[in-house]
């Protein structure tokens, strides 16, 4: 072994040394609990004081802690309890500040009896103090086993920007589904949610083909029932 490589070999050694005590001084360092960075977070439903307030009553926010013996994972998870929240992401910078992320739950459609939403991922949310979404009506009294297709069907209607400005309302039947739409007084007839995208779709060409004609004033309902058919009742 010559004299440089023994040189390389000793700096390696060094370099490993110093970064291993940097990681370990950086354990050391307090975490501020006094300086919560919200970080790319638009909060509408839940505050940033409401989220602080929950975070320093925990036992996971003590007065005084060292960041190697703070549990991400678990702040995480109390932050996540909270039905207005999606997900929650919380990492720590060099000098011990916290950053938090925080997604809420997005309401695809709103319970009007009993005044609760629906999410796109089919989970029930309460009603925020702080802000209200404008969603569709559901004026039925709805069946928990049909949480998941009216979110999947929400989430359809809230990604479709006709489909989100023409359904003002929905009411369900057994496995019946009537629409409401903003502009006319007719009903949309659909059974059960199978094919909807498809049935809508059908809906959507039938609705733009016949627009500018005196036809859509004189309904009374359209069914959607038919495969590749729009049935039209009158008035």
């Amino acid at each position: 072994m010559n004299f440089k490589t023994i040189k390389i070999f000793f700096l390696l050694i060094i370099l490993t040394a110093l970064s291993a005590f940097g990681i370990i001084k950086n354990g050391d360092r307090s975490v501020n609990f006094d300086n919560l960075n919200f970080v790319n977070t638009n909060l509408r439903f839940i505050s940033e004081d409401t989220v602080n307030k929950l975070l320093k009553q925990s036992d996971s926010f003590p007065s005084a802690l060292q960041k190697r013996d703070l549990n991400l994972d678990k702040i995480e998870k109390l932050i996540e309890q909270n039905r207005f929240v999606r997900l929650a992401e919380i990492f720590l910078d060099l000098e011990g500040n916290i950053g938090i992320k925080i997604i809420e739950k997005d309401p695809v459609f709103r319970v009007l009896n009993e005044n609760y939403y629906i999410d796109s991922s089919g989970s029930q949310m309460p009603v925020s103090d702080l802000f209200s979404k404008k969603t569709p009506l559901i004026l039925s009294k709805v069946e928990k086993k049909h949480f998941d297709s009216l979110g999947v069907l929400g989430k359809f209607i809230n990604m479709d920007s006709f489909l989100k400005n023409h359904i003002s309302g929905l009411e369900m039947n057994s496995d019946s589904l009537v629409f409401y739409i903003k502009e006319f007084q007719y009903k949309i007839k659909m059974k059960g949610f199978q094919n909807f995208k498809e049935r809508f779709n059908n809906y959507k060409f039938f609705y733009k083909s016949v627009y500018r004609d005196s036809l859509l004033p004189n309904l009374k309902s359209i069914n959607l029932n038919f495969k590749n058919q729009v049935i039209v009742q009158k008035k």
